[in-house]
């Protein structure tokens, strides 16, 4: 058994041990509360900024889809978990040829389509590296 040196709470002039991560009792909760706020925040704003699933179309003929999917493919491709997400391998941004297209489509665990969405929703706006021929590099503009 390891046992770890105690450190002081990370909240500035907080003279009390760490012991929920790097915050005491007192302040991790405190910490837990701005956290929670935050995130509800984040995703009261993703809301509205985002069209209604139907509008994105995610209808019930998407649903059927999605299931028969998930019954001929049961097994995350990433993780190898029970599938429970059907992914858009290349985000369709409301293109419905390829919102239907099943070669884009993989089965994901809840877990592993967030972290996808997420990674997706970074990089979106962002610029992405382009191959320089003469070079055989990768440009970041």
């Amino acid at each position: 058994m390891t046992i770890r040196p105690r450190r002081p709470c990370a909240h500035p002039g907080c003279q009390q041990w760490a012991v929920i991560g790097s915050y005491c009792a007192v302040h991790a909760a405190e910490w837990q509360e701005k956290l929670k706020a935050r995130r509800a925040e984040f995703a009261r704003r993703a809301d509205e900024e985002r069209a209604p699933a139907d509008d994105r179309g995610y209808t019930f003929a998407w649903r059927k889809a999605r299931k028969a999917w998930i019954i001929r493919h049961p097994i995350c491709e990433i993780c190898g978990k029970p599938a429970t997400d059907v992914d858009h391998i290349t985000p369709h941004r409301g293109d419905r040829k390829l919102f239907w297209d099943t070669n884009n489509w993989q089965s994901l665990c809840h877990e592993c389509h967030s972290r996808k969405s997420y990674g997706e929703r970074r990089r979106k706006g962002k610029k992405q590296p382009e191959a320089d021929p003469e070079m055989g590099v990768m440009i970041i503009p």
